[in-house]
């Protein structure tokens, strides 16, 4: 039963999986020492990544069949699908979260973990590709550290793109060697990359379409009997939860407007030349005199090894006997070619018109959720470790052992010199829940709370940062708030976040009553010190409306009663 996992194959993966782990821990320093404590950068969407782990573990106990109800943006139901869910992630995220509560420390993991799977991934998919050792080791070193992919790692949505190669490297192998096995376990991984990163599962989909499409076109038979025969029972209950999941998202799509419009989505010029490795840095000085970095959108420099040997893939091989099949074998032999057209669509996803796709497909189901297309680069950078691999063994794979490893340390070491950027940016950070907040838990419930003072709208940062940190003061409760933060913003929580920077007034209390608000949560300590007295007479001219419950430290709590009656006249 365990014979596979005594193969020569399988050993050598566990040594190269550590490899990838020892590799991650050094990309990543000082976050890899102390991922307790750190975050790659202290704003709305780490703390946004941060509560929707949180808000994943707590309802795999709590509520498992509702768990798209989050306590966001109340009282709308289904908010969690107002962003990525991040359930795949969560998974992984779910042991730490039970055994330290540090959700710092569960982000940390899951995003170390995900670098170290996107590289095995890159290796199994070149290993089912039919390249030799070595150079599949290169090809999951590309898809690990090339910054276009690994400086997604603070933007869990992004970096958790590993199971895109694991899922293409068993459809390959169901298509060149049938067994209904293959077929289930990469639609296995597609169900987990589309709970992982709906970003990954669009890349998937459009990788896995080009595959069946190219190999059609060579003379695959499409057999859509036999592939479904072959899917059977398993293979749908396999991709059942991606349906279950369809719901909620297209309730949000059609209820708050979740889609994207096509404005601003061109990367800068400086993009294409932009990477924050020390090397590619230098280089960018004796190319041009301009700010690549600063004035970039995006990382989109792949590094000069990667392309040097991605077009080495191309050169010209030694003479064989003609397969069987003649020149469309020969092609479907080739995953170059697959590849090459896979970096080409991607890349079309985001260049300027009019060789862009993007205009044609962002409407598309799924594509409509992607805000930035450049985004798309992950999925290039994954063809261009796939040529890499493709151009090495061009070059090195019909030498001896010894001169092909010797190779393989050289561009391995080149593309480390390239990419490195040690030590990683970042931020010691907390999450703190005052303790007003932890009090709230020992209240009956249900209730609902909203948090004050509201920054005004116009201050975008302070707006966002108190919505969000409102957000991980709640996983103290997990009792409703009408604070959230995501992509889109529900017109009735723009409407209440404004009267809310004004509270208290009868407006604002006004709105909380009809939104079944029951508690308030005021936080002195954020006042401007020179507008307390001014607050508090306010407080005390609605004392009638707001009763004080507890207070502890430099938190308040206020419950909002009925209006008062109005006297006849």
């Amino acid at each position: 039963m365990f014979g596979r996992f005594a193969t020569p194959d399988f050993r050598y993966a566990t040594i190269v999986a550590f490899g990838y782990l020892l590799l991650t821990l050094l990309l990543a320093y000082p976050v890899s020492l102390h991922p307790g404590t750190m975050v790659i950068a202290d704003n709305p969407d780490t703390h946004l990544f941060l509560w929707t782990l949180a808000w994943d573990v707590h309802a795999f106990t709590s509520q498992p069949l509702t768990l798209f109800d989050a306590n966001i943006f109340h009282p709308h139901l289904g908010t969690l699908a107002y962003s990525e869910n991040l359930l795949g992630s969560a998974l992984l995220a779910a042991p730490v979260i039970w055994l330290t509560g540090n959700l710092v420390l569960a982000l940390n993991l899951v995003q170390l973990a995900t670098c170290v799977l996107c590289g095995l991934g890159a290796y199994v998919l070149a290993r089912r590709l039919g390249f030799s050792r070595t150079a599949a080791v290169l090809c999951g070193v590309v898809y690990l550290a090339a910054p276009p992919r690994f400086f997604r790692i603070g933007q869990l949505h992004l970096t958790a793109v590993q199971w895109v190669p694991f899922a293409l490297a068993y459809f390959h192998t169901y298509l060149d060697h049938g067994g209904k096995r293959n077929l289930r376990i990469a639609l296995g991984f597609l169900t987990l990359q589309v709970f992982s990163s709906g970003h990954g599962a669009v890349f998937l989909i459009v990788a896995m379409t080009l595959v069946m499409l190219y190999r059609v076109s060579l003379g695959e038979p499409v057999a859509v009997g036999r592939r479904l025969g072959n899917l059977g029972v398993p293979g749908l209950l396999l991709l059942a939860p991606i349906a279950a999941m369809i719901v909620p998202y297209r309730a949000a799509q059609v209820g708050v407007g979740l889609k994207r419009s096509l404005e601003n989505w061109l990367p800068t010029p400086e993009s294409y030349l932009a990477s924050p490795s020390h090397l590619h840095q230098y280089l960018q000085t004796w190319l041009t005199s301009t700010d690549v970095n600063g004035l970039a959108s995006a990382w989109l420099f792949p590094g000069v090894t990667v392309l040097i040997l991605g077009t080495a893939a191309f050169l010209p091989g030694p003479s064989t006997v003609e397969p069987a099949g003649g020149w469309r074998e020969r092609l479907r032999r080739r995953p170059e070619v697959l590849y090459l057209l896979m970096l080409i669509v991607s890349v079309s996803m985001f260049v300027p018109p009019p060789f862009s796709l993007w205009p044609w497909v962002y409407a598309w189901p799924g594509f409509n959720f992607i805000r930035v297309p450049s985004r798309f680069m992950i999925l290039a950078m994954l063809a261009l470790a796939v040529l890499l691999g493709a151009g090495f063994d061009r070059l090195f794979g019909g030498r001896k052992v010894g001169p092909r490893v010797a190779a393989a340390l050289v561009a391995g070491s080149l593309l480390l010199a390239e990419y490195a950027s040690m030590p990683l940016a970042f931020v010691p950070y907390t999450v703190e829940v005052p303790a007003i907040d932890r009090w709230l838990n020992t209240l009956p419930k249900p209730f609902a709370i909203a948090e004050v003072p509201m920054p005004r709208i116009g201050d975008l940062g302070a707006y966002t940062r108190h919505n969000t940190m409102a957000m991980l003061h709640a996983t103290a409760h997990w009792q409703r708030t009408v604070h959230g933060y995501s992509g889109i913003q529900p017109a009735l929580h723009q409407r209440l976040y404004d009267e809310l920077s004004r509270f208290p007034d009868a407006v604002s209390l006004a709105s909380l009553r009809d939104l079944g608000v029951t508690y308030v949560v005021v936080h002195e300590d954020q006042y401007p010190p020179d507008s307390r007295a001014q607050v508090d007479e306010r407080f005390q001219r609605f004392a009638e409306q707001l009763r004080l419950e507890h207070t502890e430290g430099e938190g308040r709590v206020y419950r909002i009663l009925p209006p008062p009656v109005e006297p006849f006249p």
